[in-house]
């Protein structure tokens, strides 16, 4: 038990950073590369091929070969360009070989051109950025009677260097029209906003059948999702419905709008008229509020008689920019910001991760011997990817990005993934290996933390350990003062989801949507960042998170531990009802008023009638059939139908959802509750934040009179002007920030 429990733990690691105290810098004291390992390689800039004019060559097709120990690169699979420049960067490990071969042959004939060799210890140059490229020469070459020389530059570098994001690397060497799907990038996604749209009533409708009253429902479309109201009856008719879609920016789509007539089931539905409203006419909703009901003309199709009829639509169409479009599940998001900019909190800090490696990757396919690995970080809507590592297990990335951070109860999400594209797009899709996910809350400023942490997969097998992922992470606030120290009290979401709040069910179909949005547009970048990886990044949570435990061993050893890690506390309340004893006779006596008439009123209370059945508690007054031939199936089921069994199943488990989600959301209260008693938070200004409101509410407790108490609840109950204020307090947005042990997998 103890080595599975090692096995699923993080364990910290000693990297040589750059970043580490008392360790030299290798990259400057001005380089952003400080959470990472020095890698350093061996860059060969082939430019291009140059004839001599003394000698006529004839006609040749050239190509490079660049060899180092047992890694050859080649410019065979590259475009020719029409003055023979390739302009291609190769990288090579400098510790695999001593001496750097270029060969220049040709293609028709595979005859040797030219070559040349240069020892790596004495004939290359070193750069440091961020000194400028060194300029590339025509290097000599053993025989130049052939007709060419080569237009090349030659250096040592790092992952510094600015050629590092497009250079071919030696390990993707038998890569070739891929070589773009193994580079790093960085992908920002457009961000994301709602758009409204409020059918209110329908005025001077005209059905198809003039003898009949219509029937009539309103559609409309946005890209591929389209949303309907009621059906409703009349000539002018009322809805009252709100249409919500997603778009992205910058918010150019076109919405159309259809009015149906349903004649009934078995006839056709015609359509009465329709609308266009582009998104960019719609009114912007920069604050919480609501858009104005304005009438619009709808465009009628031509009746039988050749006459039109201006039929018109109260609606309200808005771009409501205030809200913020949840793409992640809110256990997992990382950012709560609005669509508008001028909402945006102030900025806080910034985030910065070294991806170092990993060690010990398990891939899908048993036969293979290595992985093509990459690592795909997610904060906000940018998104990091860092270069594909071919045929490892143990891959070496060491690339450090960092995002400006607005709030520290975020969460990062790494997912590392299997490069299927390298060899032939679109053969097959990118295989996820597992998910790292760290909570911001949990990182205390200033400070590296350099941990290997276990790649989790959860799938019907159980919990399987892919391998580890070794980061370097850390956080450092640029908001001072008020600030820094007011941010744990602001709001978490956007003043409109308090004001305006969308259901959950609406919150969850949304999501969907700005999901299929954000895979469409980053499909749609160079390399493009696949809809598999963006869907598995950002799936939501499993339930299944309690499901195993005891929560009763859970809150017993909890209780036990916190009892043992605060002795103190015993002692100062102790010290406390000692010294200010009129506490506990204030106590003493309110709890026996508050007993005594709770159970010596009860006697004189007449009693309620008994409910033998309650029909609507069980619902019985519109039972379910298929619900009550389930109830009396016999055990095995003796049902054969297999879509009856899994309708049922579906049922079951979404009715065991509920309950589950119930008790996460419970445990998440008391993980937040022991981590502010046990100085468990960002810098422990939880802890202090806790201490100093306890005094402030005993001091105040003591020292104002009880009949003023009780005015409270009697102005809250006649609702004064400063009292009301629906938003949430700021212990409340305090509470809710602390950490919690909710994010595993």
């Amino acid at each position: 038990m103890a080595a599975n429990k090692d096995e699923f733990s993080v364990k910290q690691i000693s990297p040589k950073l750059g970043g580490e105290r008392g360790a030299r810098n290798p990259y400057g004291p001005t380089s952003l590369h400080d959470l990472v390992e020095q890698m350093e390689f061996l860059y060969v800039d082939v430019i291009r091929a140059i004839k001599n004019s003394d000698v006529d060559p004839g006609p040749c097709d050239p190509v490079v070969e660049i060899t180092l120990g047992n890694y050859k690169s080649s410019t065979k699979d590259l475009p020719v360009g029409p003055n023979m420049d390739w302009n291609q960067v190769f990288a090579f490990d400098k510790t695999k070989g001593d001496v750097l071969s270029v060969t220049l042959k040709d293609r028709l004939t595979n005859t040797v051109i030219n070559k040349s060799n240069f020892k790596l210890a004495s004939e290359i140059p070193t750069r440091a950025p961020p000194d400028a490229r060194i300029a590339p020469q025509r290097y000599p070459l053993r025989n130049t009677k052939t007709g060419f020389y080569l237009m090349m530059s030659v250096w040592f570098g790092t992952q510094v260097d600015e050629v590092y994001p497009v250079a071919w690397f030696s390990d993707a060497s038998e890569v070739s029209t891929c070589v773009i799907n193994t580079r790093p990038k960085v992908y920002l996604a457009p961000r994301l906003c709602y758009v409204r749209v409020t059918i209110v009533s329908g005025h001077d409708l005209i059905s198809t059948d003039r003898n009949r009253t219509p029937s009539v429902y309103v559609t409309a479309t946005l890209g591929q999702v389209t949303l309907k109201t009621e059906v409703s009856f009349g000539t002018n008719p009322s809805w009252n419905k709100d249409l919500i879609f997603v778009a992205s920016e910058p918010l150019e789509g076109t919405v159309y709008i259809r009015l149906i007539d349903r004649v009934d089931d078995q006839h056709e539905e015609r359509i009465i008229g329709k609308l266009e409203k582009k998104l960019s006419e719609m009114t912007p909703l920069k604050v919480p509020s609501s858009a104005p009901a304005l009438f619009y003309d709808i465009e009628v199709e031509p009746a039988g008689d050749s006459r039109r009829f201006a039929s018109r639509l109260k609606m309200k169409l808005a771009t409501d920019q205030a809200y913020h479009v949840a793409e992640e599940s809110i256990q997992y998001s990382s950012d709560y910001r609005p669509f508008v900019k001028g909402l945006w909190p102030c900025l806080l800090g910034k985030l910065e991760i070294g991806i170092l490696g990993a060690t010990g990757l398990k891939g899908s396919d048993e036969r293979k011997q290595g992985i093509d690995s990459y690592v795909v970080a997610k904060y906000g809507n940018k998104w990091a990817r860092t270069r594909t590592v071919v045929n490892s297990v143990t891959p070496k990335w060491n690339e450090q990005y960092s995002w400006d951070d607005y709030e520290k109860c975020t969460v990062l999400t790494l997912g590392i993934y299997d490069n299927r594209q390298i060899f032939k797009e679109d053969q097959a899709n990118d295989v996820p290996i597992g998910k790292v996910r760290i909570s911001l809350n949990r990182v205390e400023s200033d400070w590296i933390y350099a941990c290997s942490y276990p790649i989790l997969k959860l799938g019907s097998s159980g919990l399987k350990k892919m391998g580890e992922l070794q980061l370097a992470v850390r956080f450092v606030y640029v908001a001072q003062g008020y600030a820094r120290y007011s941010a744990p009290f602001r709001w978490l979401l956007p003043k409109a989801h308090y004001k305006s709040p969308l259901s959950v069910y609406q919150i969850e179909e949304m999501r969907a949507e700005a999901v299929k949005i954000n895979c469409a547009n980053l499909a749609r970048t160079e390399p493009a960042l696949r809809n598999e990886v963006v869907w598995d990044m950002l799936k939501p949570k499993t339930n299944t998170r309690y499901s195993t435990c005891d929560m009763r061993k859970v809150a017993a050893l909890a209780f036990f531990d916190l009892f043992l890690y605060w002795p103190s506390l015993i002692v100062w309340l102790a010290i406390y009802l000692v010294v200010v004893p009129c506490i506990v006779l204030v106590g003493l006596s309110g709890l026996h008023k508050f007993l005594t008439r709770k159970f010596w009123n009860k006697r004189e209370n007449p009693r309620s009638p008994l409910i033998v059945n309650d029909l609507k508690l069980w619902k019985l007054e519109s039972p379910n059939l298929d619900e009550l031939e389930e109830e009396f199936d016999s055990f095995p089921s003796s049902v054969s139908d297999v879509n009856i069994l899994r309708m049922r199943y579906d049922r079951i488990r979404m009715v065991c959802q509920r309950p589950m989600i119930l008790l996460g959301d419970a445990a998440s209260q008391g993980e937040r509750l022991y981590a502010l008693l046990t100085f468990n938070g960002d810098d422990q200004l939880a802890s202090f934040y806790c201490w100093l409101i306890c005094v402030l509410v005993a001091l105040c407790w003591y020292n104002i009179p009880m009949w003023l108490w009780s005015l409270y609840p009697i102005a809250y109950w006649l609702n004064f002007t400063p009292l009301r204020n629906d938003m949430p307090c700021g212990v409340s947005n305090f509470f809710r920030r602390l950490p919690t042990n909710e994010v595993l997998f």
